[in-house]
């Protein structure tokens, strides 16, 4: 599972996805996996679990799942680690358990409205930067570097011992775009993110084009941690600041 990721695909879909799943069980946590369609399909419950890892690239998801996810954070409690990129991104819609339609609107829409549309998704729903607290954007494509702390005092940042300024996740699997745990395709912070998402670190790619590192709590109990990158769970393996920055936050998101 440290080999590396080759290929134009390998580097954001399976191959890049069992890397965490190898890290999970190398580090001892147990889990259960579910396809995303068995989450609209109501195969998962969610009430039955405290916490929720979505990763790597999670970018088309059904407006059913977005809201039951957003609900289950928001109203009840949930906790929630968006370990990907560009995730969220575009609505489909399930004609049946094998079937979806893609609905990538017009992307002239969303250059025209001069930053007020975020995403597909908010063409036709809302910004998912209001639950996940990032929403991708294309500033650092097909880039990667390291992250840089920016609040090293955070919970986030324990037996780390990084200090600000102090740059994390040189490291990484992916080959596609080598260099660093914020790459590929990245997310930041943007007008719906919730007022009080708090900026825990920043790749430093070009031209402002680094992921952004959050969290934000709405309230009676819940939490979202999202890292922005997809090159994120290609480093997990590699380096050692960005498997104790996960399993620092899943950690803490387990406890009652």
């Amino acid at each position: 599972m440290t080999d590396p990721i080759e290929g134009r695909a390998a580097c954001h879909v399976a191959p890049a996805e069992w890397r965490l799943f190898g890290w999970l069980e190398r580090e001892g946590f147990e889990y259960d996996l579910y396809a995303e369609t068995q989450f609209h399909f109501d195969t998962l419950d969610l009430n039955a679990y405290t916490l929720l890892i979505i990763s790597t690239h999670p970018e088309y998801w059904s407006a059913e799942m977005y809201y039951k996810l957003k609900s289950w954070v928001f109203e009840r409690g949930g906790r929630l680690m968006y370990l990907g990129g560009n995730g969220l991104n575009c609505e489909v819609e399930f004609v049946d358990r094998q079937t979806c339609i893609y609905r990538n609107e017009d992307d002239r829409q969303l250059r025209a409205s001069a930053g007020r549309l975020e995403s597909r998704f908010h063409q036709r729903q809302e910004s998912e930067a209001n639950l996940l607290g990032v929403v991708y954007d294309d500033r650092g494509i097909m880039t990667a570097a390291p992250y840089e702390v920016l609040d090293a005092v955070h919970w986030v940042f324990e037996t780390t011992g990084l200090k600000n300024g102090e740059l994390f996740g040189q490291r990484s699997l992916h080959e596609r775009v080598p260099g660093g745990a914020s790459g590929h395709e990245t997310d930041k912070r943007s007008p719906s993110s919730p007022a009080n998402t708090k900026l825990l670190a920043r790749g430093r790619n070009a031209n402002g084009g680094g992921a952004e590192m959050v969290l934000h709590q709405p309230g009676g109990g819940a939490a979202v941690f999202s890292v922005g990158s997809i090159c994120w769970p290609s480093s997990l393996l590699a380096d050692e600041s960005v498997s104790k920055i996960t399993a620092n936050v899943i950690r803490r998101f387990l406890r009652p």
